[in-house]
């Protein structure tokens, strides 16, 4: 055992991806009631053309997650269904669904089988989702994950 711990060499990783690392590692040994997320603008992953998120909490093994989604100006969501609840709060900004405005401190709360028409947002936005954990949004947060 002792020859082949000698045998290895020290990989160096990126700083930030040391420091996720250090993090995913770390909420598992707290034993702290808490988490915190702290804000850190890089997070934001491209999802869609105009859209970036931010994950906050993943449930993998209940499938559902909470995230930041940064909207650009212009930038539109397609139609989807939902087959759990989502839950949106408009943090900055507006976004425009069914032919109405809704800006900062609106909750828009979906259905179960509830069909989202396309919703746009003309002048850019920041909202927090929570949702059922989606084959797209989990292959993002396991990318952003390494």
């Amino acid at each position: 055992m002792a020859q082949l711990l000698a045998a290895q060499t020290a990989v160096e990783l990126p700083a930030a991806r040391a420091a996720r690392l250090r993090a995913r590692v770390m909420a598992h040994c707290d034993d702290s009631p808490y988490a915190i997320v702290p804000h850190r603008a890089e997070d934001f992953r491209p999802f869609i053309p105009g859209v970036k998120i931010r994950p906050l909490r993943v449930d993998w093994e209940g499938k559902t997650q909470t995230s930041l989604w940064r909207l650009e100006p212009g930038a539109s969501i397609p139609p989807h269904r939902h087959t759990a609840e989502e839950e949106c709060l408009i943090m900055e900004g507006s976004l425009i669904w069914g032919g109405k405005e809704y800006g900062p401190g609106d909750f828009l709360l979906a259905r179960p089988g509830a069909h989202h028409e396309e919703f746009r947002s003309p002048k850019g936005a920041l909202l927090m989702i929570r949702s059922e954990l989606s084959q797209p949004l989990a292959a993002l947060f396991a990318a952003a994950a390494r």
